[in-house]
């Protein structure tokens, strides 16, 4: 389990998260899997963008995610399995 980053926004299906400083451009893949702190599958990676040095990361969001998880997901730290 490696630190991803943490969410900042969440649009319709996709959520966007600031990468974390510790986390190595190598390691992180298109459809990687994405997890919260409980290792909650919450969805996999879609798309890396900005800047190279602190990138954001899009996250497609699995269907059976509820809005309601989605709101308690902000500002939290969410991890690649």
């Amino acid at each position: 389990m490696k630190r991803l980053g943490t969410v900042l926004h969440s649009i319709d299906n996709i959520l966007i998260v600031r990468a974390d400083k510790t986390l190595e451009s190598n390691a992180l893949y298109p459809n990687s899997m994405v997890i919260t702190k409980t290792m909650k599958r919450i969805g996999r990676v879609k798309e890396l963008f900005g800047p190279e040095k602190n990138p954001y990361i899009s996250i497609k969001l699995f269907n059976e995610i509820k809005d309601s998880e989605i709101t308690k997901l902000k500002k939290e730290r969410v991890y690649l399995a």
